[in-house]
């Protein structure tokens, strides 16, 4: 402070510090100061006017009440104020322990031990919503036979074999080409399949493979992918998978024409 008369300016959501005043001293230029920037309707015995009808309720209330029952009324409030401020801490804190457990409920589940075919939401979340997942796009049934196909999955599953002996905590699954037209649209997959893709759905975050599709192709991405090397985009906003029908092992059959 440089001297006096110094004023200060305290506001209700302001800095416990106050603000230095730096207007007009006479009493029309503070009124007006006042006007502009402090006051307004509050609600209190003086001002009713400032009350929405709830709180006029209770002001009246309590206006009406004797000095002695109005204290045992705000004691009571207060203490009961006190004890649901403790009861929010033990639920904070049992709601953080329950998350935890929970975390680990899903960690201890059945590990993969195959690459399996993405069918439908809940089955990816279960088996990738804890870890990161590698998805194979093959083209569908009807543009490869099913030799072309069991080849495709067997180097995927070449791939998810050693990286699991690896340890790397990755899980890796497939989709028929057109199966999940919407998620692949989302993606910007349209340039063709098979292709490949990594997604952490704690992260929100997927990566495309732009290399060859092959064996040493996706062992490759992989080992970029955990490296932090391949560039991540946010999941779409919404983004799912739909049913899809599970594969028979065969090859595909052109359904029938209509007479």
């Amino acid at each position: 402070m440089r001297g006096y008369p110094t004023i200060k300016v305290f506001k209700k959501d302001g800095s416990p510090q106050g603000e230095d005043y730096n207007g007009p001293r006479e009493y029309n230029g503070l009124k007006k100061f006042v006007e502009a920037n402090l006051a307004g309707p509050e609600c209190s015995l003086e001002d009713k006017e400032g009350c929405g009808a709830g709180e006029l309720k209770i002001l009246e209330e309590s206006e009406a009440m004797s000095v002695a029952d109005r204290r045992a009324k705000v004691q009571g409030m207060e203490a009961e104020i006190k004890e649901k401020k403790k009861q929010a801490k033990e639920l904070e804190a049992a709601v953080k322990s329950l998350t935890k457990d929970l975390e680990l409920w899903k960690l201890g589940g059945e590990k993969p031990d195959k690459v399996e075919q993405l069918v439908g939401d809940a089955e990816f979340k279960e088996h990738c919503e804890t870890r990161t997942c590698i998805i194979a796009f093959l083209p569908h049934i009807l543009e490869e036979d099913a030799k072309t196909r069991k080849a495709n999955l067997k180097n995927i599953e070449s791939v998810f074999k050693k990286a699991k002996a690896d340890g790397q905590p990755v899980g890796f699954m497939w989709s028929q080409g057109g199966d999940q037209f919407e998620a692949e649209e989302k993606m910007a997959l349209q340039f063709g399949f098979p292709a490949v893709i990594a997604m952490n759905l704690k992260k929100q975050r997927f990566g495309v493979m732009r290399g060859a599709f092959s064996k040493d192709g996706i062992s490759q991405f992989l080992s970029s992918m955990m490296l932090g090397k391949v560039p991540l985009s946010p999941l779409p906003a919404g983004f799912k998978w739909d049913k899809a029908d599970v594969w028979d092992g065969k090859d595909g059959q052109l359904p029938e024409e209509e007479l």
